[in-house]
């Protein structure tokens, strides 16, 4: 795995067991805590850290980053959407957003024309 976390010494130690393992930076666990108690209410194993790239490690390979409409929004337009983007496709070869909210709001938040 070219990310900076590994969930191998997790899974290792989980062998035989069907639950999966999900890493969850310590940040976005603290903003989104009906997220990490939904999950493990589903019977997910959460760990807890500081990750540099990424809210969620499900595997070695994908890493899911969580946004907001709004924060979908503000790092579109202030141009940093991408550069975050070209980060965790070079930590992990299957990056994913998941973009919480009700999209349509995203004309409320900027000058985006619902036509483009």
């Amino acid at each position: 795995m070219a990310g900076s976390e590994s969930l191998l010494p997790y899974i290792n130690a989980n062998k035989g067991s069907e639950q999966p393992t999900i890493i969850i930076d310590s940040r976005e666990a603290s903003a989104a805590p009906k997220i990490v108690k939904g999950l493990r209410e589903m019977g997910a194993l959460i760990i807890i850290r500081s990750l540099d790239k990424g809210d969620y490690i499900i595997s070695d390979e994908c890493v899911f980053e969580r946004k907001t409409v709004h924060d979908f929004v503000h790092t579109l337009t202030h141009r940093y959407l991408f550069e975050q983007l070209f980060l965790l496709k070079e930590a992990y070869s299957k990056p994913f957003i998941l973009i919480e909210g009700y999209f349509p709001i995203i004309y409320k938040f900027s000058r985006i024309n619902p036509s483009s």
